[in-house]
């Protein structure tokens, strides 16, 4: 495990150690040493942390507050910052940060056209590891399944002066070149060669992770593979050879999970708009995005009856002006079952079950925007989905809209199965 690998949750607060002075520390708050903190502010500035870091003065201490991302962010001297998701059973803040981990990456699975779909029990298993290893040692199973088959090569042109005629003689160069030495011949000649732009991706990503995984098992796998790649040399220039891949022949369908790997480890383009743009090591994840593709996958597989569809649009909110509809309407979950329909909507929000004259925290907009879904498809019952948390546990009572529409409340305990929950939302509905 690298040697300062800390951690945090999302919503919470972060200090520097040289603020405590003789109190004792604030519980749930992440403590880091005044070098780091400093490197930390300096990020906050950056237009791309907005939404995931924010700076502001609390009890007159400096404070850096998290948003609603989760992932890595990576600090001077081989740091990282692991930033957890907030669940209903599990406190990122304990001592033991393994099951944050755990519901994170069994999340993270469910991400359209990313790498994390091929992550195994055993990956989610290896959770007392930081989530950067994890992701490292999944690239290494990734990069073994290519070099088992054997790593590609491709033809390349070699121009040479050699005593033996080999390949097309070149007069011009010849007599450039060799005027004064008639033993040799200008020539240009074909080899296959391992100095391809991915093989270059894959050796620069070990490379890359290399001095990130602190010592141990990882460490060794990667020397073992740099062994493997020992004749490609890193990338000259990346972008240019990423670009590359994206236009490769079928040959090399079997290096996509490794490329997949390799470039997310090396630029931290994970997923959302601002994944990886707020250092060289990060890993962001917007959890309202995920929580989304999660619930939509669970309501995929495991919903048992009904026509069930994700991010349908097929609604506007406004039927016309200048004879167009506008505002198309895009819940998260729309589910057709002879006479009636039933419309889903997630948001990963804190709410208090519990604070009836707080309205439990709810955020109006919240409210006004399943109204609308329930109006435009026609839909009697509309249900929000939140997650679960230690006050929020059990389905808040009805909501009546009007006589003809009601809002449910619903909780979703994110680090139980996902069939589980899914399962509990129809035994709801089910009339």
């Amino acid at each position: 495990m690298p040697p300062h690998s800390l951690f945090a949750s999302e919503h919470s607060s972060i200090r520097s150690v040289a603020g405590i002075g003789a109190s004792s520390p604030e519980k749930g708050v992440t403590y880091l040493d005044d070098r780091l903190f400093t490197a930390l502010k300096q990020l906050v500035g950056l237009p791309e942390a907005e939404g995931v870091l924010s700076f502001f003065y609390q009890k007159g201490l400096e404070t850096i507050r998290t948003g609603s991302y989760a992932g890595l962010i990576g600090l001077p001297g081989g740091a990282a910052l692991e930033i957890l998701p907030r669940f209903s059973t599990i406190d990122p803040a304990s001592s033991d940060p393994a099951p944050a981990r755990q519901a994170l990456l069994r999340m993270l699975r469910h991400l359209p056209g990313s790498p994390f779909r091929t992550l195994t029990e055993a990956h989610l298993g290896a959770t007392q590891m930081p989530i950067w290893n994890v992701f490292v040692q999944a690239f290494l199973d990734a990069l073994s399944a290519v070099s088992r088959q054997g790593l590609q090569t491709a033809y390349q042109s070699v121009e040479a002066n050699q005593s033996v005629m080999r390949g097309q003689f070149q007069p011009a160069r010849n007599l450039r070149q060799n005027l004064a030495h008639a033993e040799r011949l200008a020539i240009r000649y074909d080899t296959l060669s391992l100095d391809i732009p991915p093989n270059r991706i894959l050796k620069t990503a070990l490379v890359h992770v290399l001095p990130r995984v602190g010592a141990g098992v990882l460490e060794t796998r990667l020397y073992q593979m740099l062994a493997v790649l020992h004749d490609v040399p890193p990338s000259a220039n990346l972008n240019t050879d990423l670009r590359a891949v994206r236009s490769l022949n079928r040959l090399f369908d079997r290096y996509a999970l490794a490329l997949q790997w390799a470039e997310l480890l090396l630029t931290g383009r994970a997923f959302g708009p601002r994944s990886g743009q707020v250092s060289a090591l990060s890993l962001l994840f917007p959890m309202q995005r995920v929580f989304e593709e999660y619930v939509a996958h669970g309501f995929r597989a495991f919903w048992p009856a009904g026509e069930v569809s994700t991010q349908e649009s097929s609604a506007h909110l406004v039927e016309e002006h200048g004879g167009t509809p506008k505002f198309r309407l895009r819940p998260d979950v729309l589910i057709r079952q002879p006479g009636r329909t039933l419309v889903f909507d997630t948001k990963w929000k804190r709410i208090d079950g519990q604070n009836r004259q707080g309205q439990y925290g709810i955020d109006s907009g919240d409210l006004y925007q399943l109204f609308a879904y329930g109006k435009k498809y026609e839909a009697n019952d509309v249900f929000l989905i939140y997650p679960a948390t230690p006050t929020f546990t059990t389905p808040l009572d009805v909501f009546g809209y009007d006589p003809a529409m009601r809002l449910h409340v619903l909780p979703f305990d994110v680090s139980q199965p996902l069939r589980q929950e899914v399962e509990k939302l129809y035994n709801y509905v089910s009339p």
